[in-house]
């Protein structure tokens, strides 16, 4: 039984102190690149645009995922991530872009056209749960991302869902397992009607290495230790999981 969204929000609010790494907000802006441009082309807005909020001192990431196993993406060519460490830097960041980007663009780029048409955008609560990093030398620029749709079941809370993932990234520590995450994405603005689920878990790698890693270790390491999976299914049931490769463009927090 999927709880109703305020109930997830409340318990994410309560047991953040001590349950995740942290929290922000995100953005994802799904787009179709225009006639004649290029991902290139989507890749350079973005850096052009990160620019601008350097020079304007705005809070803010943007990362460009496209598809690799998204099912059909005939919709989207890419999909635009940016991110803000907390609200009053995500309110300030929009009214940067809205009041002072514009003439920013005529004065400093006044042959450019967008990459791409956005044709949906949505806001959500980002938290970071567990992670295993790496050093950066070790890091991909482009890294995979796998996204799902996921819902609580009866009588399941996040309390028990973040202590679960915790119990799971000790055992994965000790196995071995380095250079993922895992975040859960709660709804905040731009969905429409009823929500059909509660969140949407990301899971992340640095690395193609370390997702191929993981991809040949875990059927051996789950039938050694079922609980990791069974901890997890007890609390939650998750679908439409898709993947994407993901490449930051600029962080300027």
């Amino acid at each position: 039984m999927k709880y109703a969204f305020m109930t997830v929000l409340f318990a994410v609010f309560a047991t953040q102190a001590v349950a995740q790494e942290y929290e922000v907000r995100s953005e994802f802006m799904y787009c179709k690149l225009n006639e004649g441009k290029t991902l290139k082309d989507a890749l350079n807005d973005s850096k052009r645009y990160g620019e601008f909020s350097k020079a304007a001192g705005t809070k803010y990431m943007q990362a460009i995922l496209t598809p690799m196993h998204a099912g059909n993406a005939a919709d989207s060519d890419y999909v635009v991530w940016g991110s803000w460490p907390d609200g009053a830097a995500m309110y300030e960041e929009w009214g940067s872009y809205e009041n002072d980007y514009p003439a920013y663009l005529a004065e400093n780029y006044p042959d450019s056209s967008a990459a791409g048409s956005c044709h949906t955008s949505i806001s959500m609560f980002n938290a970071g749960v567990t992670h295993t990093r790496i050093p950066n030398e070790e890091r991909d620029v482009r890294q995979p991302h796998q996204f799902a749709r996921c819902s609580l079941k009866k009588g399941a809370s996040m309390d028990a869902l973040y202590a679960a993932a915790e119990q799971n990234k000790k055992q994965m520590d000790e196995a071995g397992f380095k250079g993922w995450g895992i975040h859960y994405l709660f709804p905040y603005l731009g969905f429409e009607g009823e929500i059909p689920f509660d969140f949407v878990q990301m899971n992340h790698w640095y690395s193609f290495e370390a997702r191929g890693d993981m991809a040949n270790k875990w059927g051996d390491f789950v039938s050694e230790n079922p609980e990791i999976e069974g901890r997890i299914n007890e609390l939650v049931s998750c679908h439409s999981h898709r993947s994407f490769v993901g490449e930051m463009t600029f962080n300027n927090w």
